[in-house]
């Protein structure tokens, strides 16, 4: 039997009034999760030498648009999802972990990897970086991120004057005063900011749909210790979680935002549902019994919940993975329709401005599908 509240031993639990019925979900989540595994090999020494992948595009930068170079290290891999409690259950990305230690010297090859292959495009580019670092997991997890690594990685960034701002991700148990202080040292120079998946600020959805394992006073308190060291946060919101229709995403995701911007948060991702391999949203999805987004909800949930002047305050990002896909946010399958709203989103995106969102897109017949169903999906 999976254990009903398995989360991290300095985390909040629920109190009497919250209802937790996240022992519902936890073994499947957990079965589906090692029936992946099992069927995943282990990594060579040469493929440890290199990133899961790299990669360099347009971003929106704090105040102006620029490029973003992602390098997305192998790491152990997440320790929620490698405890007995499975995880989350829209998350597939321990497939690309290696579920066992690496190396010190091997997560650092792997980032000077990437980055001597980039830093020619670096160097001569006209706009500024932003260095985007994902492990799969936590950035402050030891058992992921030795130390020495993250000292390495905060020197060669340092190094680099055209990379202005830097992002790593990491559950908030294991954000520490001493990590803050240490990274905002070495990077002294850059703005720095940590992406925490705080989801929705909704706890009954976040413990029972998603299995985050923290409550959102655990998120507020990580946020409130990266203020006191001049470290930013960017909030990531899941769009259209596990046993939400289409209106019930919507509501979440409006709310989730306002309560957000409302703290002042820096940056705001929201992140539509993408079908990830070894997730339970694959086992629903692969029943039909899960739809993603469509395009039109995301873009009501950005009409209903910001201004332009929120926008002044708090970045929003959205760039959502396998869009346009049956696995991703999608409208109908028309290539030409969706392709005509991932272009407004990104416009909307990198100009941080309202008025992109009103452009009239392709008109499809699944509008009016879309008009007809969408709250019953």
């Amino acid at each position: 039997k999976m254990p009903k509240w398995g989360g991290l031993q300095n985390l909040k639990k629920p109190d009497e009034c919250f209802s937790d019925h996240s022992d519902l979900i936890r073994p499947k989540i957990y079965q589906y999760r090692q029936k992946a595994l099992r069927s995943t090999k282990p990594y060579s020494s040469e493929e440890l030498d290199k990133p899961v992948a790299f990669w360099s595009k347009p971003d929106r930068l704090r105040d102006k648009v620029g490029r973003e170079l992602t390098i997305i290290l192998r790491t152990r891999g997440c320790k929620w999802a490698l405890s007995e409690s499975g995880g989350c259950s829209m998350c597939g990305y321990l497939q690309d972990a290696a579920t066992t230690d690496v190396a010190t010297h091997k997560i650092q090859n792997q980032f000077d990897y990437a980055l001597d292959q980039k830093l020619e495009e670096i160097k001569t580019a006209s706009e500024d970086f932003v260095l985007k670092i994902f492990n799969s997991g936590s950035f402050f997890d030891e058992s992921e991120v030795p130390p020495a690594a993250r000292q390495h990685i905060y020197e060669r960034i340092n190094s680099i004057p055209e990379i202005k701002e830097v992002i790593v991700e990491s559950r908030p148990e294991f954000l520490s005063p001493p990590l803050l202080a240490d990274m905002k040292d070495a990077l002294d120079r850059k703005t720095t900011e940590i992406g925490i998946g705080v989801e929705t600020v909704n706890d009954y959805i976040r413990v029972n749909y998603i299995n985050k394992g923290f409550l959102f006073e655990d998120f507020k308190k990580a946020y409130e210790l990266c203020r006191e060291y001049e470290v930013g946060v960017k909030a990531y919101l899941l769009f259209k979680p596990a046993f939400m229709n289409e209106q019930g995403a919507i509501d979440d995701c409006v709310a989730s935002i306002k309560t957000l911007v409302d703290m002042k948060m820096p940056s705001i991702s929201v992140n539509p549902m993408n079908i990830q391999k070894g997730s339970l949203v694959e086992y629903l999805w692969y029943q039909h019994r899960y739809r993603p987004p469509w395009y039109y909800s995301l873009f009501k949930v950005f009409r209903r919940a910001l201004s332009q002047e929120a926008l002044n305050t708090t970045r929003i990002l959205c760039d959502p993975s396998g869009a346009g896909s049956k696995r991703g946010i999608h409208n109908c399958r028309r290539r030409e329709c969706n392709e005509s709203m991932r272009e407004i989103l990104e416009e909307f995106i990198l100009s941080q401005n309202l008025e992109a969102l009103e452009r009239e897109p392709l008109k499809c017949a699944c509008r009016q599908q879309y008009v007809l169903k969408y709250a019953f999906l």
